[in-house]
């Protein structure tokens, strides 16, 4: 008996090989309109939520990703402030311990040791925050949310951080791939969260 695939709006039903296709390319094509939209930098996290929200709308409703949709969730993003001055902080930040560290202060590795975990829970947070993020939402509620499930949601954060260090060999080794990473970082962000809140 040959069953048919079920018609979504948006998405014409396909079988065979063409369906396994379709979500690595749609993440894929997410990935790279993350990676183009934070060539800024400080539209990182807004890029970061606007993929997020784009591939939660592929799996729950399989609605396909379209360049104009990343865009106008991009631009509702942007809308707020935060969303723009949490990279720039955490840029900040991390420049000034750096040139704390390359001017040799004393105890220089234990401070180093800190410093590299502080980065880690802001990279973390930034992560959980992009994957939480819906729109309409508040990012200054997103953000506060995401800095208390990193600790509360340590198997999550650690998940996390094995993707964080899966995709860093990757890049390192084959840097061809880099601009399609974001869009696997930003899976495995929907997914870590998406195990959370079931």
């Amino acid at each position: 008996m040959q069953t048919n695939a079920p018609q979504v709006a948006g998405r014409s039903a396909r079988t065979g090989l063409m369906r396994h296709l379709e979500l690595p390319a749609e993440v894929l094509l997410i990935g790279v309109l993350v990676s183009v939209a934070s060539v800024p930098v400080v539209t990182s996290l807004a890029a970061a939520g606007a993929g997020a929200a784009l591939l939660r709308e592929l799996t729950e409703t399989q609605k396909t990703p379209t360049v104009r949709r990343f865009f106008t969730l991009l631009a509702g993003s942007l809308r707020q402030p935060v969303v723009l001055l949490a990279p720039v902080v955490a840029l900040a930040v991390a420049g000034v311990d750096m040139l704390a560290l390359a001017a040799g202060v004393p105890g220089g590795r234990p401070i180093g040791l800190l410093i590299g975990l502080a980065l880690m829970f802001v990279v973390l947070v930034g992560i959980r925050s992009a994957a939480q993020w819906r729109p309409g939402n508040a990012w200054r509620a997103t953000l506060a949310d995401a800095v208390e499930s990193v600790p509360r949601d340590f198997t999550g954060s650690v998940m996390l951080v094995g993707a964080l260090v899966v995709l860093g060999i990757v890049a390192f080794e084959v840097p061809a791939f880099t601009p399609v990473l974001p869009g696997l970082l930003v899976l495995a962000a929907v997914a870590v969260e998406g195990r959370r809140t079931r």
